[in-house]
């Protein structure tokens, strides 16, 4: 039994881990039908932001508010410097933002260093759940990444820019025709991008430890999770998320040498099956 409540409590709060760190990933292609390679670089700088934030005497929550909203104007003047000028070619946007990445990478290795680093709980102490240790403060981040996942739901669904958000997604040139902004939704949407990236970072720093180079492996599970969900597909990118979270969880327990071979055995079933993705539409 506390194998199994571990199993669901350590998965749940993977997954919406996951999920964070492939919302923005997935909104952005879908918006914007862009591959944004530095995706996982947004997520680790907004984690460095936070720790640079707590060196200069920043409390943690008031840290953590300067690195998402840093985050959140960071993106789309990462958009509007390397993206724009290219995003007609999307072969140059993948070369330019993973080129990117990899300065990104560096600046924040010499700034601070290549080590990984943790920032502290959000709360300390810990209570009992059927035999299994849990933390508080796994429970607040997984109540925060939930409050954030339906934020995000509530804000796309019920409000006009929201609707905007749907309507590009779906139709480029009709949401033009009834006069959206197109340009000025992109850059929403590279904020938000930024700003779940840089909540994903945070608590990715908290739990697991970060490094510069650790964007890398974020770009690997948020481009695994938006593909087997489905390019731009938001519901899928959940779905996806937590099968791929409680996936990793199940085979972390039974087999830890064979964690990151889940994911990929699932993903190359799923595409093998499905190639559009788990809720993605099929080609025409």
């Amino acid at each position: 039994m506390s194998v199994v409540v571990e199993v669901l409590v350590l998965g749940f709060l993977i997954s919406a881990l996951y999920a964070l760190a492939a919302l923005g990933f997935t909104m952005i292609f879908g918006v914007a039908g862009v591959l944004n390679l530095a995706h996982g670089a947004f997520a680790m700088v907004g984690a460095y932001v936070a720790i640079g934030a707590l060196d200069r005497g920043l409390s943690l929550p008031l840290a953590a508010l300067v690195a998402v909203v840093g985050m959140a104007l960071f993106a789309p003047l990462f958009y509007w410097l390397i993206v724009r000028p290219v995003e007609r070619h999307p072969i140059l946007v993948m070369l330019g933002t993973l080129l990117a990445a990899v300065v990104l990478e560096q600046i924040v290795g010499l700034s601070f260093s290549f080590n990984s680093q943790i920032l502290p709980p959000l709360v300390g102490g810990s209570f009992s759940l059927l035999g299994v240790r849990v933390t508080y403060d796994r429970v607040v981040a997984s109540a925060i990444a939930l409050a954030v996942i339906t934020g995000l739901w509530l804000f796309i669904h019920k409000t006009p820019q929201g609707k905007a958000i749907l309507a590009l997604s779906m139709e480029r040139k009709g949401a033009a025709l009834v006069g959206i902004p197109a340009r000025r939704v992109i850059l929403g949407v590279w904020a938000i991008s930024g700003a779940l990236a840089a909540v994903a970072g945070l608590f990715i720093a908290s739990f697991m430890g970060i490094s510069p180079l650790e964007e890398r492996a974020l770009l690997v599970i948020a481009f695994s999770i938006v593909v087997l969900g489905g390019l731009g597909s938001i519901p899928g990118s959940l779905w996806a998320a937590f099968i791929i979270g409680f996936s990793e969880t199940v085979v972390q327990q039974v087999a830890p040498e064979a964690q990151g071979l889940a994911s990929l055995a699932l993903l190359m079933l799923v595409l093998t099956l499905r190639p559009q993705g788990l809720l993605g539409r099929a080609a025409a």
